[in-house]
């Protein structure tokens, strides 16, 4: 077994990463998380489900990992499972999950007399005994209230939660008139899970050189290996969107093909898992009555980067940094903003 610090010196070592001090500083309660883990923990069955039991009665501390953008929490994370001995581990992006949750709770008939959310949670142990979440974050009170729930019945069934945020446990839900019924499932995470600051410092994101030059969308197609820029239109979801080139797995679109259309994350993962790079053209400032394409855009932009497509943005003539600054999606678009950079690095 290979602790994260070992893991991480490694990286150091073969110049992947470079060290940073607030890294440094949690990788003993890393390492530590690890350690428990490493424990065997019987299956016991309930419900006809096997969950797990620790012989201290309790499943190990977890953590929670926050910080700004850029920071390495999901680095970080990665070793932390890199670390795990056991098969029955899972990562898995928070909104992701999300929708699995309202999918299940849809689709699952618990016995009789057996609450729906401890039914679903004792599944959920019995595939995972950790749970990886990245980019934890809460935009609604009836998620939180449901999670809280989820939660506590998830550790009440042994499983140990890793999870990293850009916002302490305190912030997660902005909210301020529903705040009091989001205090019981900040409880939950305060009580079961440790919480590592990682800090404001260098956005590693956008170390190591700047993003290519700017060149025209048309450029960028060919550099990503597009051929051939005939305009294409696709079927995604209920929406025809058409493409301004595609070929070579290479695939050019306007800002508002993708995202001033109804699309969603089941069409944006459909889009991205057939090709090899991306370009979108055309972006524009995405404040205020534009709040649902940007909301897209952060969306489509996540799909993009647990994806690892190369990706490349042009504007209408503004920098990125200026393309969303205010209204609601403001907030997401800081990461969104930090992903961008790094994602059009890739590729060539």
């Amino acid at each position: 077994m290979h602790l994260p610090s070992a893991l991480y010196a490694r990286h150091i070592a073969d110049g992947t990463l470079m060290a940073d001090a607030d890294q440094q500083a949690v990788l003993p309660v890393l390492d530590g998380l690890v350690e428990r883990l490493s424990v065997p923990a019987a299956r016991v069955p309930w419900r006809g489900i096997d969950i797990w039991q620790y012989a201290a009665g309790t499943a190990p501390q977890g953590v929670y990992m926050f910080g700004p953008v850029g920071r390495g929490k999901s680095m970080l994370m990665q070793l932390v499972f890199d670390s795990l001995p056991m098969a029955e581990k899972r990562r898995v992006h928070f909104h992701p999950f999300m929708e699995e949750l309202h999918h299940r709770m849809h689709t699952t008939t618990p016995p009789a007399g057996v609450d729906m959310v401890w039914f679903i949670a004792a599944q959920i142990a019995a595939e995972a005994r950790v749970l990886c979440f990245d980019e934890f974050y809460v935009t609604n009170i009836a998620d939180a209230m449901l999670l809280g729930r989820l939660l506590e019945a998830l550790f009440a069934c042994g499983v140990t939660l890793c999870a990293t945020s850009n916002w302490p446990t305190d912030n997660l839900f902005q909210d301020g008139h529903n705040r009091g019924h989001f205090m019981p499932f900040m409880a939950v995470l305060k009580k079961h899970m440790t919480e590592l600051d990682l800090n404001e410092g260098a956005d590693w994101r956008r170390a190591g050189g700047d993003a290519p030059a700017t060149v025209s969308a048309a450029e960028a197609f060919a550099r990503l290996g597009g051929k051939k820029e005939a305009e294409t239109v696709l079927r995604l979801g209920h929406s025809d969107v058409l493409a301004k080139g595609m070929s070579g797995g290479v695939g050019w679109f306007t800002f508002t093909e993708l995202c001033a259309k109804p699309l969603g994350r089941a069409e944006y993962m459909d889009l991205c898992a057939g090709l090899k790079g991306l370009v979108i053209s055309d972006l524009y400032r995405l404040d205020g009555a534009a709040a649902d394409a940007a909301m897209r855009f952060v969306v489509l932009v996540d799909i993009v980067y647990e994806n690892h497509l190369p990706l490349r943005v042009t504007t209408d003539g503004i920098a990125l940094e200026e393309v969303c600054t205010e209204g609601a999606a403001a907030f997401a678009f800081q990461r969104t903003l930090s992903r961008l950079h790094e994602l059009q690095k890739m590729g060539g």
